[in-house]
């Protein structure tokens, strides 16, 4: 029974193809439903039938071989259930042909997301989003900016009229909207497994939102400010502006009243703190003497005096990249990072083009990797990583030949999966960390 479920399971598994405002975040734009049956599932031999059952019974509807597959690989990585993975992991390794990769239109406009299944680049199968109001002009499209350890992402849709709607939603499920004092120029950035969300409300304030509640604030006494990054311990991380300068700060939550600023490792001391782990490790980006944007990390145990400076992430050798001859980097951005110290962000090259990577904080290696359905538009593609969760699970945006930007979601391979979570796997001997 278990070879012939694997069996069917080969089958269906996906092959590759295609081998701000304050000193924010710099856009792309500057460049001119889950079944619950699944998510109730345990670690139990009883569980893994059931839902292995659940997938063959589907298995001719092309919404659930590949969509309920991914979404079972990413309920079993966040559970913990490392003995039911090894099983999936049979699957994963089997090169095989993808029943299909079309796109799932939303039943209820404005309710659901536009998704297209890919195939799997760099160890990510990726699941890519259009927001309800996602418009179809250069520039207008959808961005993610943040994702949970629950795997729900937040971010905004930006209409043809330049209009942005912001969003958070589960990942093969139902869209919330997301009213911020009923602006249109907020932009939501960070969100936590308690479905906390913190971004800009657009008028200089930073805020926090959950469920009906919401807060805006600027922390330090400072004239603006924006919130980037909350994990969850509730700690907030963003930029705050005083006087003629633009340093970062970390808060232990929206009500602290005190703050730790962070400066910039050199140069003029503008820090864009962009997210916080829970093991106090916080990345994000300062602008540098060379007036270009570079990465920086620092940890909370090195505060001294509500003080903390940030040191230097080294830039990357960027890789060549075909369509893009003798492209040399020009600035990146880090952006997100989880409790495996593993990072997420973007690098711009000399063509105005970006760039995808991932960033181990211990080991100081860059792993590169942009959406398979990026696309040049007059000479610029644009692939931006802006969130990771525990699972390894990943977000962020691309732009198409038509020059429109859209989210994804990035869920690794199993083998990856056992990398990003610090084990070592080597069939058919144990699991090692």
């Amino acid at each position: 029974m278990l070879k012939s479920t694997i069996a069917l399971l080969v089958l269906c598994f996906p092959a590759a193809i295609r081998g701000s405002e304050g000193g924010s975040r710099r856009l792309a734009l500057k460049h001119n439903s889950r079944d619950t049956r699944l998510a109730e599932k345990t670690c139990s031999r009883e569980g893994m039938h059931s839902d292995l059952s659940l997938f063959i019974s589907r298995s001719n509807t092309p919404q659930f071989t590949t969509a309920r597959f991914i979404t079972m690989i990413s309920n079993i990585m966040r559970s913990g259930c490392f003995a039911t993975l090894v099983t999936v992991l049979v699957a994963g390794v089997v090169p095989c042909r993808a029943r299909d990769t079309s796109t799932l239109q939303a039943a209820t406009a404005g309710q659901e997301p536009r998704l297209t299944i890919l195939g799997n680049v760099g160890g990510y199968t990726f699941l890519n989003v259009d927001g309800p109001n996602s418009g179809t002009n250069a520039g207008a499209g959808t961005n993610l900016n943040g994702l949970s350890n629950g795997g729900v992402g937040v971010g905004f849709d930006i209409d043809n009229n330049g209009n942005f709607s912001n969003f958070l939603g589960r990942m093969l499920g139902n869209i919330t909207p997301l009213n911020i004092n009923g602006s249109q120029k907020a932009n939501a950035f960070g969100i936590n497994s308690a479905a906390a969300v913190v971004g800009s409300d657009g008028n200089g304030n930073a805020f926090f939102l959950k469920g009906a509640t919401l807060q805006t604030f600027i922390p330090g006494g400072g004239s603006a400010a924006t919130a980037f990054g909350i994990n969850d311990k509730g700690n907030i991380v963003g930029q705050y502006t005083i006087g003629g300068e633009m340093p970062g700060f970390f808060l232990t939550s929206h009500e602290s009243t005190s703050l730790i600023r962070i400066d910039a490792p050199s140069g003029p001391d503008t820090v864009n703190a962009q997210s916080a782990n829970q093991r106090g490790e916080i990345v994000g980006f300062y602008l540098g003497t060379d007036g270009q944007d570079h990465g920086f990390m620092t940890n909370l145990s090195q505060a001294m005096n509500g003080k903390l400076t940030g040191t230097a992430i080294a830039d990357p050798n960027i890789p060549n990249v075909a369509g893009e001859p003798g492209a040399t980097f020009v600035f990146s951005q880090v952006l997100s990072v989880n409790d495996n110290a593993i990072a997420v962000g973007y690098y711009g090259d000399s063509t105005a083009s970006q760039h995808g990577f991932l960033y181990n904080l211990k080991t100081g290696k860059y792993t590169f990797l942009d959406d398979p359905a990026e696309a040049f538009n007059n000479g610029v593609e644009v692939t931006q990583i802006t969130g990771i969760n525990n699972s390894g699970e990943i977000t962020g945006f691309y732009s198409d030949a038509n020059g429109v930007f859209h989210g994804f979601f990035g869920f690794p391979t199993p083998q990856l999966a056992f990398r990003l979570l610090g084990f070592a796997y080597s069939a058919p001997g144990p699991l090692t960390k």
